[in-house]
This record gives structure tokens, sequence and C-alpha cells, in this order.
């Protein structure tokens, strides 16, 4: 997610990534989409400012790595 965030708006990917449908959804519980999930993740380590994060690679690796050894999200 944080090589999308640091790419131009130009770029299809990040196009992708922002686009949000004007469709309605069906009734019921939404379906959760990654970007829920890794928002989740996130909140729960406390990373907070991660989109600003993002755009400076080391800061942006030590976040996932926190991420990925914290035993709570895994378990």
């Amino acid at each position: 997610m944080g090589h999308v965030e640091r790419m131009t708006n130009e770029k299809v990917a990040k196009t992708v990534y922002k686009w949000k449908p004007y469709a309605t959804r069906p009734k019921g519980r939404p379906t959760v989409r990654w970007e829920d999930d890794v928002r989740n993740d996130l909140r729960k380590i406390g990373a907070t400012n991660w989109k600003q994060r993002t755009q400076e690679r080391k800061q942006w690796k030590e976040i996932i790595e926190q991420v990925k050894t914290h035993k709570e999200l895994w378990g």
C-alpha cells in the first residue's frame, strides 16, 4: 500500500486504488475490503499518520515489520 500512496495521481494503479464505486451496496452487513483489514491492523498497533509515513520507505517498512510481528493480529 505504501508504494501506491507514493505514486503520482496519473498512474492507473493509484486511480484504481482511490476509486470509489457509485453503485449502492446490497442490504445487510457490508463486505470487508482488503484496505479495511489493513486500516484495522494499523489501528490495533497504534500507528498514526500512516499515510504520511508511507512517503518515507524506511518509516513505512518499520510499520509493516511491527504489524508482521504483532501476535494479536495473527493469533
